[in-house]
């Protein structure tokens, strides 16, 4: 993308862009899904009022829809089979996991659930044929927080639709981030839970995967969700044959990365009032426990199952660590994706990461202390100096 272009975009990204944003974004989340989180509403702020009305209204309109498609594709996509085991992308946000599911997904043996899709989770089969056009007319097709593209086609995660019908998604912490912890530790790692939530989880995650199986003829799944990286037995017990690629990053990076996802984000869809510092410890508890999560759980995944990947290999060589991905987990294919992997990487040569200048101090600090872990793991060196950049979460 051109550097004028870049700007055209950012200048869309005003006000009407925000709405467009938040249409996606908060529309369509199942009234039951609201009512379970009523409890917090009263921590909403008063100047956010009128947001919570706007999700309730949305969700409202979106009932008879939910209701038409149960009748009309209920058990069409009920018994929609996933018969090849899916390949999983994980690994913590601002890693590289959108820019590593963007290259595989040109490989035309996978399907991916799109981005329509994960707007409208309870009726995007019914709709298929008019909703994705409405959707693009309000949301712009650039991601607030890097500028990359987001059109209606683009693979999404599914974390999206997950939070829209379930309240056990750690997704819906972009509405209440005070309670940002404690709703990873509910609705991911099922800490204080019913025993009821795992259960309702794996249901409707995996009703979420038949459905994208559906729009995408049966073909195999590939699915990128940060949230999965600490999901690993749950997807285990659900599709045992599954692949994993893991991607990591230097915590240098991902640290003012991630923090610029939360502010950005949560300008447009919390319903509570929410400080830097609020951010800012959020991020840093949360990655521990989404890496800690998986350090432990993959041991569970079988061999010639999973690969890491590092996230400054896959910018330098995309191709080749591309290559080892298929090579490692006996992917059949790469031959013939090659050529359309090569061609997505020369129409990506003019994007402009995001610059956050260089760490503070404190930063350094905060990073090393709570962090510390991941260094000795995948031998990152300590106090990496210069600016800092990124491409892609």
């Amino acid at each position: 993308m051109s550097e004028r272009n870049q700007k055209s975009s950012k200048k869309q990204n005003g006000r009407q862009g925000d709405l467009g944003y938040q249409f996606g974004l908060l529309s369509f989340i199942r009234p039951g899904t609201v009512l379970r989180l009523a409890h917090r509403l009263p921590t909403t702020a008063v100047r956010r009022i009128p947001r919570t009305l706007g999700i309730t209204l949305a969700g409202v309109i979106g009932t008879p829809l939910q209701a038409y498609e149960w009748i009309r594709h209920g058990r069409r996509r009920a018994a929609q089979p996933i018969d090849q085991p899916p390949v999983f992308i994980i690994g913590h946000w601002r890693s590289g996991t959108t820019h590593l599911h963007n290259l595989l997904s040109q490989d035309p043996q996978f399907g991916s659930l799109r981005m329509f899709q994960a707007l409208a989770p309870d009726f995007s089969v019914s709709t298929k044929g008019w909703l994705p056009s409405l959707f693009e007319r309000f949301v712009p097709t650039r991601r607030p927080m890097d500028d990359m593209e987001w059109p209606m086609d683009a693979p999404q995660e599914e974390e999206i639709p997950l939070a829209k019908v379930t309240p056990y998604s750690w997704y819906l912490q972009f509405l209440f981030p005070r309670h940002a912890v404690s709703t990873f530790r509910r609705s991911v790692l099922f800490d204080g839970a019913p025993r009821r939530a795992r259960n309702e989880v794996k249901r409707k995650y995996d009703q979420i995967l038949r459905t994208a199986a559906l729009h995408a003829d049966g073909r195999r799944l590939l699915l990128k969700n940060p949230v999965n990286t600490a999901r690993v037995p749950l997807l285990l017990e659900l599709y045992p044959d599954a692949r994993f690629v893991f991607i990591h990053r230097s915590p240098y990076e991902v640290f003012p990365s991630t923090i610029n996802l939360h502010r950005k984000i949560l300008g447009l869809t919390a319903l509570q009032s929410v400080t830097d510092d609020d951010i800012e410890s959020n991020v840093l508890e949360i990655y521990g426990h989404v890496m800690r999560q998986y350090l432990v759980d993959r041991e569970q995944i079988p061999a010639g199952r999973l690969i890491e990947v590092a996230y400054a290999d896959l910018d330098d060589a995309p191709e080749q660590t591309v290559a080892s991905i298929y090579s490692s987990l006996d992917l059949d294919g790469h031959e013939q994706a090659a050529p359309l992997i090569e061609a997505y990487v020369r129409s990506q040569s003019g994007y402009r990461k995001n610059s956050f200048g260089a760490l503070s101090d404190r930063a350094v600090e905060l990073i090393e202390q709570h962090w510390g872990f991941t260094f000795d793991e995948w031998s990152y060196e300590r106090r990496s100096a210069g600016v800092l950049t990124e491409r892609v979460a």
